[in-house]
């Protein structure tokens, strides 16, 4: 076994002793849900178990554990909600900027306007694989904030296109360094928080991005009224320099704030980092291995779950790829606001995604026993329900509440976001899976814009139809996904029942890197 140390000094806080580890070839062989028997061998278990391999009897005290979940929570999430905010906020400028002139400064035909959401998809698209990889080899902390500083960068760069091509150039840039915050968010989440924790707090930083929406409203709505003061330099220029100015502040406070992994927080002593180690124990998961592992890659390919994950992104983003686009365009012209009500409009919606996905959390965790699926699913029934009013009802209000209930799907995003980072075990096959995701997360914002047909304006009526199918699909899958894991965790359970006596799981399996379905002491979280 190891030789690294954990002593209790007189302080009461834990000292950490590295540089005597050595690795034992095999710690033990496990039996998977598939039946397979799998060694286990330290050199490539989690960087975690250096730090927790030799600690015994230690014992997590209640108050002391909220105490540092307090910690984690106060100097994690107001960054990640600050950096989520800007993320949605520059993604909807588009929305703004084309009904403050962009396409006129630009000679920007519809077609065109059509492609620019895309365009940065594709990006978005092409560099998922090489961002995940970098997110999985390289620091985490320095490697998210290296893309946040460029993105803002490029952001700026914006205002100086003089043309449609340019414009779409940087779009392409936007996305590809882009691509590196949703699965960076995720794998943070999965390292920081217990499974039962991760639904409240993917919730929050991804419902905050409501945030971005009402500053990102507010500004456009200030500059658009008061334009007269900008007849030298197009008040749509400006979103985008002010948008990547705060991009690039968040971007270098990042860099500095947020550590590679726990065992380097800054703001945690020796005692809080076994603390927040001994609390992932619970999830079976580590905080990440570098190796690219092949046999993880072949589970993640033939998981059935990896499929669903894929066409639930893709279901939930061909309509927020065509509201991010097309909100705007869509509130004055089907709806008949001015196009300073109409900025002003996209406010409430930023409303909905800070409180909505609050109360669902509040909701799932008192009501469905913190079975976040089945809370997901009803939500995006609700949203499905929404769609019909917008799709199949003349009266405006009633067309003005399906729109809005767009903006509800938000928790259901939130949901399957902590559902990847607790149910998706083994760091490979986490960076494999996210990327699925996200993948057609991207297609389907590539597809979104493009149900938006010049033909079909000011009412849209093949987008709207397109929406109402891309929610019923999205909740098929996800009860479908809730099934799986339900069944999934029966069988391990009466495996460990059949085995009776001889079960038995090493105390630190749960930095083995192994997957969900190598660990048998893994728990698929409903």
């Amino acid at each position: 076994m190891s030789n690294s140390s954990h002593e209790e000094n007189k302080d009461g806080n834990y000292t950490v002793d590295v540089n005597s580890v050595d690795i034992d070839p095999i710690i033990s062989t496990v039996v998977s849900l598939n039946g397979k028997r799998i060694e286990v061998h330290k050199n490539d278990a989690d960087i975690a178990m250096q730090y927790i391999d030799d600690v015994t009897n230690f014992e997590l005290d209640p108050a002391y554990e909220k105490k540092v979940l307090r910690k984690i929570d106060f100097a994690l999430l107001p960054l990640i909600i600050g950096l989520m905010s800007c993320q949605l906020m520059d993604k909807t400028t588009n929305s703004y900027a084309s009904i403050m002139g962009l396409q006129k400064s630009l000679n920007m035909s519809a077609k065109e306007y059509s492609w620019v959401g895309s365009s940065f998809y594709f990006g978005y698209l092409i560099f998922q694989y090489p961002a995940n990889r970098m997110l999985q080899r390289l620091p985490l902390s320095k490697t998210l904030s290296f893309a946040v500083i460029s993105w803002g960068i490029i952001l700026m760069c914006h205002a100086a296109c003089t043309n449609a091509a340019g414009f779409l150039v940087c779009r392409v840039f936007l996305g590809v360094f882009e691509g590196f915050m949703n699965p960076a968010y995720i794998l943070l989440t999965s390292q920081w928080w217990r499974k039962e924790e991760q639904f409240m707090r993917t919730c929050i930083w991804w419902g905050m991005q409501g945030f971005g929406t009402i500053l990102g409203a507010g500004i456009a709505y200030g500059l658009e009224v008061n334009r007269t003061g900008y007849h030298s330099f197009p008040s749509w220029k400006c979103i985008y320099i002010i948008t990547g100015c705060i991009t690039l502040f968040l971007g270098f406070i990042s860099l500095i704030h947020i550590p590679d992994d726990p065992t380097k927080a800054w703001f945690l002593n020796e005692k809080d980092k076994l603390y927040v180690i001994e609390r992932a124990k619970e999830n079976q998961q580590g905080f990440g291995n570098q190796k690219f592992k092949w046999d993880q890659f072949k589970e993640a390919i033939i998981d059935p779950c990896t499929y669903i994950f894929f066409f639930y992104g893709m279901s939930y983003a061909i309509p927020n790829g065509g509201f991010t686009n097309f909100g705007s365009i869509l509130l004055k012209g089907d709806f008949g606001f001015s196009t300073d009500k109409a900025l002003l409009m996209n406010m409430p919606g930023g409303g909905i995604d800070i409180v909505f996905p609050f109360g669902v959390a509040i909701i799932n965790y008192y009501i469905f026993n913190n079975q976040r699926l089945i809370s997901c699913a009803i939500v995006n029934l609700i949203v499905v329900v929404g769609m019909c009013l917008l799709n199949f009802t003349k009266h405006k209000a009633s067309k003005l509440v399906g729109y809005l209930s767009f903006y509800a799907a938000t928790a259901t995003s939130a949901g399957m976001c902590s559902t990847v980072s607790s149910n998706v075990a083994g760091n490979t096959k986490k960076i494999v899976v996210n990327m699925f995701y996200l993948v057609g997360y991207c297609t389907g914002n590539i597809i979104g814009p493009q149900t938006f047909q010049a033909k079909e304006a000011p009412g849209y009526s093949g987008a709207k139809a397109a929406m109402l199918v891309s929610f019923a699909v999205g909740s098929v899958l996800i009860i479908s996904l809730y099934v799986i894991y339900y069944l999934r965790n029966k069988k391990k359970d009466k495996l460990v029942e059949e085995m009776g006596e001889k079960y038995a799981v090493p105390d630190n399996i749960a930095f083995a890197d192994l997957t969900d379905i190598q660990n048998p002491a893994f728990r698929y979280s409903l």
